[in-house]
């Protein structure tokens, strides 16, 4: 008898969903936009600058689950975080450039290994950009902030692949 209420219970959550597409894709879009966000601030010392660390960067691996989502939840979140930039609103243009870097994630994300290049790539124009704005703004060498940005979000991108890759396993949504 349980089993049978089990099964309904799993009919009437999955029947939701596929009647209501778009409300768990706004669902799905505000948890990534939120989990960015709550990491960015928590750990916001550490997330500006050229020394930066930016822990909210793990959740760029939810595009590997959730591309759309993955990404618009993404570009929100950092909008969200860098309204505290210290660089100040040069900052929030980086919303633009992190959607073909995200992209990158997206379109490398059912590649077995190669998913990590679209990680690497990410981590390549996003560190590019904040070489680019740290330099304008402090007068700081281009290529050391750039090699200085990038081995963290290597780093942090490609922990958030892996991360998402194994949670997308363990949903049972191998590619």
């Amino acid at each position: 008898m349980i089993s049978s209420e089990q099964d309904d219970s799993k009919k009437s959550k999955s029947l939701f969903f596929t009647q209501n597409p778009l409300s768990l894709k706004v669902a799905l879009t505000a948890i990534t936009a939120a989990l960015y966000i709550t990491l960015g601030y928590v750990f916001q010392p550490i997330s500006f600058l050229g020394l930066q660390f930016r822990l909210a960067e793990l959740i760029v691996g939810m595009c590997i689950l959730f591309p759309i989502e993955g990404l618009i939840g993404n570009v929100i979140g950092v909008f969200f975080v860098n309204l505290t930039s210290p660089l100040g609103p040069i900052d929030l243009i980086s919303c633009i450039v992190n959607i073909p870097a995200l992209y990158c994630i997206v379109f490398f994300r059912d590649k077995k290994y190669l998913k990590y290049l679209g990680g690497i790539l990410y981590a390549i124009i996003i560190s590019i950009y904040v070489a680019i704005v740290l330099n304008l703004v402090f007068m700081l060498p281009i290529w050391l902030m750039f090699i200085q940005v990038l081995i963290a979000e290597v780093i942090l991108a490609s922990l958030g692949i892996l991360l998402f890759d194994i949670i997308r396993i363990r949903l049972g949504h191998n590619t």
